[in-house]
């Protein structure tokens, strides 16, 4: 548990890592990341305000005050983000599990101020294919765009696809859903964009590949969310 006078210090180091993360992931153009760039300067779009109310607190009381409510505001964001502050804290010798409220479980989906429905992004499991096919006619869905790009030593992707809903959804029917994929550790591409209708899942325990005919994108590791 991080004690009195060092959750300030943690905090701190959050960001000399972040700083640090970035120029590791632009520092060669053969091998920019640019998603972890874009990632970890995220953390603080708006965690910097939180940083520098902390750390300008007129007593040491009110400073550790303050930088632990911005440890909790940050890990607030989700799991992932939760990992990453724990990963880089302990990486800088602070160790920040104990000190962090619980995680909070995130919904399966929530909505938007138009009401618009986005689950949230979850592995893509036989378990989780077999649902999206009992929801989605993904057979009949139509690519909308695909991005593979170098990220460090690997190659990630994401994919996009207008799918049709199996189901009546009302006044919105006319607004297809999208299907997004992100791909980590792609081995293989191909793309011909004479013909971007039709995908299946072939799914192998414990996770699956996606195959979109006639593109291949083989990956070990596949999350997707539909946006209903």
């Amino acid at each position: 548990m991080i004690r009195r006078g060092t959750a300030l210090r943690a905090l701190g180091a959050l960001l000399d890592r972040s700083l640090l993360q970035i120029a590791e992931a632009s520092a060669d153009a053969r091998t920019y990341d640019r998603r972890t760039v874009n990632e970890v300067a995220d953390v603080w779009d708006n965690n910097t305000f939180p940083l520098f109310h902390a750390a300008t607190a007129r007593t040491s009381i009110g400073r550790e005050r303050r930088a632990r409510a911005a440890l909790s505001w940050m890990a607030d964001f989700g799991p992932e983000r939760r990992s990453w502050m724990v990963e880089q804290a302990a990486a800088a010798g602070h160790p920040l599990e104990r000190s962090l409220p619980p995680p909070i479980a995130q919904p399966r989906r929530t909505r938007d101020f138009r009401g618009h429905v986005t689950p949230s992004a979850r592995p893509l499991t036989a378990e989780a294919a077999l649902e999206l096919a009992t929801g989605y006619d993904v057979a009949a869905g139509e690519v909308r765009s695909l991005l593979i790009e170098r990220a460090g030593e690997r190659l990630t992707g994401s994919l996009v696809l207008i799918v049709p809903r199996r189901y009546d959804a009302g006044p919105q029917a006319g607004d297809l859903p999208e299907l997004h994929l992100w791909l980590e550790d792609v081995t293989g591409v191909h793309f011909d964009s004479d013909d971007r209708r039709g995908a299946t899942l072939p799914c192998r325990a414990p996770q699956c590949a996606w195959e979109r005919r006639p593109a291949l994108m083989p990956a070990s590791d596949v999350t997707a969310r539909c946006a209903a």
